[in-house]
């Protein structure tokens, strides 16, 4: 059986032999293009992430190498794509504020912030993604996300922690620029 095979019934340890023999060289990879490290680590998570909440229907029509280059340099480019987006957009920011205007409602970066918040939360993997809102919108304990989900305790806890360090990874970078414009 090939590993696809194995990973697309489940198999947890066959999922980990995938990531073993590629990881380092879809870091390298990764590297390549952006130069940073953290960046490289977070794509080759998330992309591994997503691969495996739709491990059931994952799909390789080539080798799973090949599809994991070709996942690492999709998730680049969109993240290249969006950088663009947000450069522009503190531009925006920067130009009104030099020419003399202010936020006379605090409420309208607070709109802006959530905004935000939820652009990044619906880029986490679905399973993840409700997970985490189950514990911090609904206020679920992991123990009633498990008992909800048929997952364990641990699961539930993992998939939040998961959730937060992307969305704080995502989000760290452009709340500086917008805290630093406050003052």
């Amino acid at each position: 059986m090939t590993l696809v095979t194995l990973v697309n019934g489940g198999d947890q340890r066959a999922f980990d032999e995938l990531f073993l023999r590629h990881k380092t060289a879809l870091y390298r990879h990764a590297y390549h293009m952006t130069g940073d490290t953290e960046l490289c680590n977070d794509i080759i998570q998330d992309v591994f992430l997503s691969i495996w909440a739709k491990h059931a229907k994952w799909t390789v029509h080539s080798t799973p190498l090949a599809y994991l280059y070709q996942a690492v340099r999709h998730r680049i480019l969109d993240h290249i794509s969006h950088e663009k987006v947000v450069a522009k957009y503190m531009d925006e920011l920067l130009h009104f504020q030099s020419e003399g205007n202010c936020f006379a409602d605090e409420h309208l970066l607070e709109k802006d912030l959530f905004a935000l918040i939820e652009e990044k939360k619906q880029q986490l993997p679905n399973r993840t993604k409700e997970i985490f809102e189950l514990n911090r919108e609904q206020q679920l304990s992991y123990k009633e996300i498990a008992e909800k989900l048929h997952i364990s305790e641990k699961t539930a806890k993992k998939q939040v922690h998961n959730a937060l360090r992307y969305l704080r990874t995502k989000l760290a970078f452009l709340l500086i620029p917008v805290i630093l414009t406050l003052f």
